[in-house]
């Protein structure tokens, strides 16, 4: 009920504005200081790196080194889970819902985060995740059986206008890799028949045992299989050839207007305090750039690039538009 003192209208029974003010900072307080200790506490408990792929691929063996290098900064261990399916974004969608208290992280390669929200209908995009540390790149490439009629990307080019229906491979659907395949054969108008895998290592067993004729992916991830002597490496997409391909032509030198790259990185939901970020983001710094890291790269035949969090995100974001336009073109 209201009552009238003195000219002034208060109430009787209803809390004081000032008195709301107060609880409202007082709540504001609490949750800071919630914050604040837990980050102070932080880690408590194992920490779990979803990846989005199946194990042994170029992903989950650098998220796993990853992983093991950055135990050396905490008091709580690492454990990397795999979490496949859908071209990587079953992995990706239950990372981006998990709760963000840095406890569920996500160590994924551009595939399901930048390219499948243009391309399939899924519940996230770069939006859902904030940034830890970027790790390195490498670019896609097509390859194909020591056996296959095709030595060189010259000899695949001249499929054009032919019958010849090429059975190519690739991670999964909407990923880099697919995209990318997509570009190389509506570019160049050779027929295909589209097998998708749920994970690198899957579409390089396929291209070794005969399964597919040609797969798309990152070079580093078919190294073991290149130095047995299975598969060649015909052409990447990186602007300039690597030393750690010499010979293999990038497909802008020959004609064929594909340039991209994929970026490997640790993120965390988009929620996940401020606090508790920078300790993360410290100590997978350090991890990323160890020497032990740095010559796992080489191995993997990876470009060694440490980001810090506030750049890896900003690289994810200009990747995400960058794949779209390329998606909506083609």
């Amino acid at each position: 009920m209201f009552k009238k003192i003195l000219g002034s209208t208060v109430t009787s029974g209803l809390p004081s504005v000032k008195l709301l003010a107060s609880i409202a900072v007082a709540v504001t307080i609490t949750a800071v200081s919630a914050v604040s200790a837990q980050a102070a506490d932080f880690p408590s408990k194992p920490i779990t790196i979803i990846v989005p792929y199946g194990a042994g691929g170029g992903t989950d063996t650098t998220g796993r080194f990853l992983a093991n290098e950055a135990e050396k900064y905490f008091s709580q261990p690492i454990a990397v889970v795999n979490r496949s399916g859908a071209g990587g974004t079953v992995g990706t969608t239950a990372a981006a819902a998990a709760k963000p208290d840095g406890y569920t992280l996500y160590f994924g390669a551009s595939d399901a985060l930048v390219t499948a929200p243009h391309s399939l209908k899924v519940p996230y995009t770069v939006d859902n995740f904030r940034g830890i540390v970027g790790v390195s790149y490498a670019p896609s490439s097509i390859a194909v059986r020591t056996d296959s009629p095709w030595k060189t990307l010259d000899d695949f080019l001249a499929e054009k206008g032919t019958d010849t229906i090429i059975d190519r491979g690739h991670s999964g659907v909407g990923g880099v890799h697919h995209t990318l395949l997509k570009s190389l054969f509506l570019e160049t108008g050779i027929k295909f028949r589209d097998i998708p895998f749920q994970g690198g290592s899957k579409a390089i067993a396929a291209l070794r045992g005969g399964h597919v004729d040609l797969i798309g992916g990152t070079p580093g991830s078919m190294m073991a299989s290149v130095e047995a002597g299975e598969i060649r490496v015909l052409a990447l997409s990186s602007a300039e050839q690597l030393d750690a391909f010499p010979g293999v032509p990038t497909f802008k030198e020959k004609g064929v207007d594909i340039v991209a790259t994929v970026e490997w990185y640790l993120l965390a939901p988009k929620d996940t305090p401020d606090e508790v970020v920078a300790i993360l983001e410290e100590a997978f710094m350090k991890a990323a750039s160890s020497d032990e890291f740095k010559a796992f790269t080489v191995t993997r035949k990876q470009e060694s690039l440490v980001r810090n969090a506030k750049d890896i995100m900003a690289k994810v974001k200009a990747d995400s538009a960058f794949f779209g336009e390329v998606i909506k073109k083609k």
